[in-house]
């Protein structure tokens, strides 16, 4: 599994959403925050309306998850594990 967190400078939830992030994925994955050049692209790619927003995808680059709560993502590790 891989994740893309995507943040901005002026949002309150994001900080104590990246922190979770930090502390609680043992897997690989990117921040990317709306000072990052290509943010734009990718939020538009990615369908990504809020921030935060989590997104995590399986091997095969599939979205497993899209969340944008710490307890969403608390709720679907418990069950991946």
């Amino acid at each position: 599994m891989k994740y893309l967190l995507f943040t901005t400078a002026t949002c309150p939830k994001c900080p104590a959403m990246k922190n979770f992030v930090a502390e609680s994925l043992k897997f690989e994955g990117e921040t990317v925050d709306n000072s990052s050049p290509d943010f734009a692209e990718r939020i538009q790619k990615l369908n990504v309306e809020s921030a935060p927003t989590i997104l995590i995808f399986d091997d095969t680059e599939k979205e497993i998850f899209r969340g944008s709560e710490a307890e969403e993502l608390k709720e679907f590790l418990a069950k991946a594990n």
